[in-house]
């Protein structure tokens, strides 16, 4: 009888387009000075954490996936394609039906919850490709909170970033 191998035919992450920090600019003391000091792509708001206190326009990924445009936005969520990959409910509803295929059923209370969850998982895996397991990165102020306010949770209770477990 065959022995199992786990993620036998799971996708690797690319190792020459990963960058530990991806260039993000260092985040001090954000959660004492004002929103505007730091955001420059005016869609940002205060976040609980300093390390989610961070603008698109900070992130390299991030600014490279706007650069693809003819007319780069100021903001990823005016990019053309953060609606259809991240907001669709049509687009996050076949994510789920890949995601469930994949890991089994996505474990939310509810629908918007859910989506949300699929979002995320959806504009990292546009501007940052496969990251393997336990790899997190930090989603932009402005994204989250565009993800946030289209699928809202009723009691307004969010988790934000959590670093991966080692």
């Amino acid at each position: 009888m065959a022995s199992i191998k786990p993620y036998q035919f799971e996708p690797e992450s690319d190792p020459e387009n990963f960058d530990e920090d991806d260039g993000a600019f260092p985040v001090q003391e954000r959660l004492l000075n004002d929103v505007s000091e730091w955001c420059t792509c005016n869609n940002c708001a205060k976040m609980p954490t300093e390390e989610e206190n961070i603008c698109c326009k900070e992130i390299q990924k991030v600014v490279k996936r706007m650069m693809e445009v003819p007319d780069p936005p100021k903001c990823m969520v005016e990019h053309p394609g953060f609606e259809p990959n991240c907001l669709n409910p049509y687009t996050l509803q076949n994510i789920n039906n890949i995601y469930r295929a994949d890991y089994g059923p996505v474990r939310r209370r509810n629908e918007e919850e859910r989506f949300r969850y699929l979002a995320f998982r959806s504009f990292v895996s546009w501007c940052w490709g496969y990251l393997g397991r336990s790899v997190r990165v930090v989603i932009p102020s402005c994204v989250v909170n565009r993800i946030r306010l289209q699928f809202p949770d009723p009691a307004g209770q969010y988790v934000g970033f959590r670093p991966p477990l080692d």
